[in-house]
């Protein structure tokens, strides 16, 4: 094969990976240190300048999920809220008017700069945020992660979750990605539906 034709091969392979992308990030209900199949998801989401990993994301309705939140920037402050259409004030992007997490009960842990409550159900051992807006965590530079525990509501569709921090910038500067809420299934990522806890059956944390 020339030159010629070893290049255009290359490009081809490059623009089917572009095209094909990385497949969304599911949480891991993995057996841990021997015990069974956890009913709980963990799933992991890092913060920088200025993106989140990973980007896209799929839940399930009913999930039991703990997402552990941290923020690996050096300088910035960054936040994490999920819901959909973006509130301004002024000039300012505060959050979403829509929030995923409106009217559930939500466990807070760890250390964080600042929790705004918006109309969760939060559950906090330290100061609450009770400014208007929907639910937000904040984070400064740390290498101590928060966790945020909750159940996933029976809301299905798509959502972002992004940090507004710098009165929006953050958002403004495509800090942002998608989660994809889908129907309830009798089989979720490996946990069976005997241990499956329907949301009318929500843990408390």
């Amino acid at each position: 094969m020339n030159y010629l034709g070893m290049a255009i091969l290359l490009t081809g392979l490059i623009a089917v990976s572009l095209a094909c992308g990385s497949d969304p990030a599911t949480p891991d209900f993995g057996s841990v240190a021997g015990r069974d199949q956890e009913t709980v998801g963990t799933l992991k989401i890092s913060m920088a300048d200025f993106k989140f990993t990973p980007d896209q994301i799929d839940l399930q309705a009913c999930q039991q999920i703990r997402v552990v939140l941290t923020n690996e920037s050096t300088t910035n402050d960054h936040s994490f809220s999920v819901g959909y259409g973006v509130m301004k004030e002024g000039k300012s992007l505060t959050g979403f008017k829509t929030d995923l997490f409106g009217e559930i009960e939500v466990k807070v842990s760890g250390p964080a700069k600042l929790v705004r409550r918006g109309n969760t159900d939060l559950v906090l051992d330290g100061d609450i945020d009770d400014s208007p807006g929907s639910f937000m965590v904040v984070k400064a530079p740390s290498s101590q992660a928060t966790t945020i525990e909750f159940t996933v509501p029976e809301v299905i569709g798509e959502f972002e979750y992004a940090s507004f921090e710098n009165n929006g910038k953050d958002y403004e500067d495509g800090m942002k990605g998608i989660i994809k809420v889908f129907p309830r299934s009798q089989e979720t990522r490996g946990l069976s539906a005997a241990r499956h806890l329907s949301c009318n059956q929500q843990k408390k944390w």
